[in-house]
């Protein structure tokens, strides 16, 4: 039975991972700097073992002592982060992947390759609904287009989906501040949380999504599939939460960073987190995801879109699916060691 510790093991994503890998045979460390929150989570549940690891403090011996096959990070947030996570789990020997959506940290990971392959380990940053999920839809999208033009992505959570305090954080991070984003075929800046548009969500048979406000989002897509795509496309990702008002709120705040009157909106964090909580028994348990490509075929115009729509309160499955299938993958010998973004790893089935 291979060993792998979950940091962040029992948090929103972390917890589902964990269960996960613990459906599936894995000896799963749940790992966090509360020792009563990891116990909390493992009773009852089989596989699960509850330890106390501060990744900022005695990282290396606690890799040391449990020894694991390999390490999850669902901790974040990764924006600003550095690489010494996973630069300790090379000294140890040890597989790692995260969850990360931060474009820097996401995009930059082949600093680490040469240290990896002399170590024989593999590392997979963004084992999430980005990149991984949404560099396979846009793979599987482009088939038999000669040149993509435009790629638009959209997520809109469900408003009783609430966000933790890392995830919070992450998208603060970047609200009000520039983006550099390819359009027209030059790079350009636009801000965080502001080109607002309304999406719909819609399936064949399903229920539609009512149309929701979603704002730019700083994601390594932005970076990342430019440079992946026949043609050399535009990219936007926009998200979102289900309801306006919360949008909104945030746009406008958007606007005190963007003037200089804040620098960040990171210490509001706690505070937003609070306010909303008031409205998180209002709107549904829905969530949903859109991806758009406009290119050519057989030198004609095309888009293909393709829709998810999570229902019941599963919108935050989504961003837990891919680490344990990348896991047995490594575990399979299926991925070279090296280290690389997740992005390119999956296939969309």
């Amino acid at each position: 039975m291979k060993r792998v510790i979950v940091l962040g093991g029992y948090g929103g994503f972390g917890a589902r991972i964990s269960a996960r890998l613990a459906d599936a045979g894995y000896e799963t460390l749940v790992a966090g700097r509360s020792i009563e929150k990891a116990t909390s989570f493992c009773t009852g549940l089989p596989r699960l073992i509850p330890i106390a690891i501060d990744r900022d403090h005695d990282f290396q011996q606690a890799l040391e002592k449990h020894s694991p096959f390999a390490l999850i990070d669902a901790a974040g947030p990764f924006q600003g982060l550095s690489y010494d996570t996973a630069r300790a789990c090379i000294a140890a020997g040890c597989h790692y992947l995260d969850i990360a959506d931060g474009r820097a940290f996401v995009a930059g990971i082949g600093a680490l390759d040469e240290e990896a392959r002399a170590r024989g380990v593999c590392i997979v940053t963004g084992a999430s609904s980005v990149p991984s999920l949404s560099g396979a839809v846009v793979r599987e999208l482009a088939l038999g287009m000669s040149d993509v033009r435009a790629v638009e992505i959209a997520i809109s959570a469900s408003n009783r989906a609430t966000a933790g305090l890392s995830v919070t954080q992450a998208i603060l991070s970047y609200v009000g501040k520039p983006i550099r984003v390819l359009v027209g075929g030059g790079w350009t800046d636009q801000f965080g949380w502001q080109c607002m548009r309304k999406e719909k969500f819609a399936i064949d048979g399903v229920d539609a999504l009512r149309a929701r406000l979603v704002a730019l989002a700083d994601v390594p897509d932005l970076a990342l599939l430019p440079e992946r795509l026949p043609g050399r496309p535009a990219v936007l990702f926009r998200a979102g939460t289900e309801l306006a008002i919360n949008n909104i709120a945030l746009w406008l705040l958007s606007w005190l960073v963007r003037w200089r009157a804040l620098v960040s909106l990171e210490p509001l964090g706690p505070t937003l987190m609070c306010m909303q909580s008031w409205t998180s028994g209002w709107g549904s348990d829905r969530s949903g995801m859109i991806v758009r490509l406009f290119g050519l075929t057989a030198g004609k115009r095309v888009e293909r879109r393709w829709t998810l729509i999570a229902s019941g309160g599963c919108g935050p499955e989504i961003p837990s699916l891919a680490a344990p299938i990348l896991l047995d993958m490594i575990a399979a010998n299926l991925i070279p060691a090296g280290a690389r973004d997740a992005g390119t790893l999956l296939a969309l089935a």
